[in-house]
């Protein structure tokens, strides 16, 4: 399996980001390629809605046309222009945020677009964000985390709202609005209520303005790790504990996830009840899948994202599985791949599509991967993927003796 020469870029992750937020809208300081990288999110996310068929598009740039025609519009003063681009797009009746950023060559010509988006938030009824842009060194991980920054800095919150035993989940990273995210968010308000916690809030989660605003009810912060900074100036901004835990994949994994917030809150005796119910029932439903199908085999891990990476691979341990480096020679006569979409496929493995972007999988049924829930999905799955490449091998080995 080849992986990609470079991940994927920064512009990436703010269309994510985006696409995650109910009446959102962004706005590109750049060419009209821009609705070009927003296409890609349409392979990924079957529900996309930057560039929908019917109403406004989500994405909006600033440039005038043909490539020509805007190396000369960018030798001009354009500020006046892109002011009137904000205040269109702030006063359509749908817009609930405005976020605004810049593309590669745009951001060296030091065009002054952090300043045209505050003066434009000043006067507009719709928050305006600017998102830094980092299209030259980052990638779309940091797209996403400095768009929810800029979030937790631009939206109107009003502390002391704060509701008894409430938390807003920040850092979730919703990179498609499909039933695997759907069946993640149920699972994290299920695992946080078994501690008597109700979830009012989740950045990003695919609600929008008020589901943001929601965050000023909470009484503690839980910080997933895709927008840490934004987790920490909500804290900061609405004076509430904040929480930050790891990513809730795997037996172990959710463990730590339930008593590090148990601990914050001073429920430990409560969070080890919940554990110990909830881990044997997953072991018990799983037991057999595991020990007939995927115990002894080897899995090779591939992601960009580096918490996924980790999570997976403790997972693969969980299940009794050796975690093998990429590229090395099987020994397994079926070997199981954890990998998104941008990789290669070997027709003899067994593939378990997971990552973004995934452009192979749209469930039409929840299929989480996060807690316990998430462990019976991912072990029904991978079991699948391994019964099916065995039997397709069993039927090539047949045809090519037959030849």
């Amino acid at each position: 399996m080849n992986p990609p020469a470079q991940p994927w870029p920064f512009l990436n992750g703010v269309y994510i980001a985006v696409d995650a937020i109910e009446g959102a809208y962004l706005i590109v300081d750049g060419p009209y390629c821009t609705f070009t990288k927003a296409e890609i999110q349409y392979c990924h996310n079957l529900r996309c809605r930057l560039l929908p068929q019917l109403g406004h598009r989500r994405i909006v740039h600033t440039g005038r046309g043909p490539a020509r025609e805007e190396v000369q519009s960018l030798s001009t003063d354009r500020t006046a222009r892109v002011a009137g681009i904000f205040a269109r797009i702030c006063s359509r009746p749908d817009a609930q945020v405005v976020l605004a950023t810049s593309f590669d060559f745009n951001e060296l010509q030091g065009f002054p677009l952090r300043e045209i988006a505050r003066r434009q938030a000043q006067s507009s009824r719709v928050p305006v964000c600017h998102v830094p842009s980092r299209s030259l060194g980052g990638d779309w991980l940091d797209g996403y985390a400095l768009a929810c920054e800029a979030l937790a800095r631009g939206i109107p919150l009003e502390s002391g709202q704060r509701e008894r035993d409430s938390v807003a989940v920040v850092g979730y990273l919703q990179d498609r609005d499909e039933p695997d995210h759907v069946g993640n968010r149920r699972e994290l308000r299920r695992l946080l209520a078994a501690l008597g916690l109700r979830t009012v809030s989740i950045w990003l989660s695919g609600g929008g303005r008020r589901e943001l605003e929601a965050a000023a009810r909470a009484s503690l912060i839980v910080s997933l790790p895709y927008a840490r900074k934004a987790a920490r100036i909500l804290s900061r901004r609405l004076h509430i504990r904040l929480c930050e835990t790891e990513l809730p994949l795997g037996l172990v994994a959710t463990e730590r996830f339930l008593l590090e917030i148990a601990r914050s809150v001073g429920r430990a005796a409560q969070a080890k009840r919940v554990i110990a119910r909830e881990g044997a029932a997953a072991i018990r439903d799983t037991q057999s899948h595991v020990l007939r199908f995927i115990t002894g085999r080897e899995a090779e891990v591939k992601q960009e994202d580096a918490q996924l990476q980790a999570r997976l691979s403790e997972l693969c341990g969980e299940l009794g599985m050796r975690v093998v480096e990429p590229g090395t020679e099987r020994q397994d006569r079926c070997r199981v791949y954890l990998t998104h979409t941008g990789y290669d496929f070997r027709a003899d493995a067994a593939h378990v599509p997971i990552g973004y972007p995934n452009y192979v999988e749209h469930p039409v049924r929840e299929m989480p991967y996060l807690g316990y829930a998430g462990i019976r999905c991912l072990v029904d799955r991978i079991g699948t993927a391994l019964l099916r490449a065995e039997a397709g091998s069993g039927r090539r080995q047949n045809a090519a003796a037959e030849k």
